[in-house]
């Protein structure tokens, strides 16, 4: 991705989510965004963790105690 379509990209993000910013602050985030993007893609790239639940769960399920047994 050339620099001119990661400050695009970056902009159009910016946008989507309705946060300003300026011509510095822009260009900043497009030099930084390279590296962020690959270590975001990092996150998905592991086989193992493809179907896995990305937390522990709590199931609150009754279940009924037969305590005059």
């Amino acid at each position: 991705m050339s620099e001119v379509d990661t400050t695009d990209a970056v902009r159009r993000m910016l946008g989507a989510a309705g946060l300003p910013a300026s011509e510095a602050e822009l260009a900043r985030y497009a030099a930084a965004y390279p590296a962020q993007r690959s270590g975001l893609d990092a996150l998905y790239a592991v086989p193992a963790a493809r179907y896995a639940e990305p937390a522990l769960r709590f199931r609150a399920e009754s279940t009924v105690e037969d305590w005059a047994s």
